[in-house]
């Protein structure tokens, strides 16, 4: 459904990672790994606010993304390599479905 929804060819979703997140849990500062390219989340449970920081000089640009229950996000291009994210702490559970195409290589030829 997401590689229609995205008009990527039949298995270019390389890798699906489904995530629980306890009420008062988030996830630190991080760009996913290098093997990976697109990254696609549905966001189900608590409502979370994704955010985002690319370094600019001795300084950090930041941009905040919230996303309620059912969100789909996607990140690709810049904001899938060159700046970093995170998510504060949910208030409620949280419920994360990840689906990533892979980069190089690792690529469906």
């Amino acid at each position: 459904a997401v590689e229609r929804a995205d008009d990527l060819p039949d298995g270019s979703i390389g890798h699906v990672l489904v995530t629980e997140y306890d009420a008062g849990t988030g996830i630190g500062w991080h760009r996913d790994k290098k093997q990976f390219d697109q990254v696609f989340g549905l966001s189900l449970g608590s409502a979370c606010d994704f955010r985002f920081r690319k370094k600019a000089g001795s300084k950090w640009t930041r941009y905040t993304l919230h996303a309620e229950p059912r969100s789909l996000y996607t990140m690709t291009g810049e904001s899938r390599h060159d700046w970093e994210h995170s998510i504060e702490s949910v208030p409620d559970r949280r419920y994360s479905i990840t689906f990533r195409t892979m980069a190089g290589p690792h690529a469906p030829r």
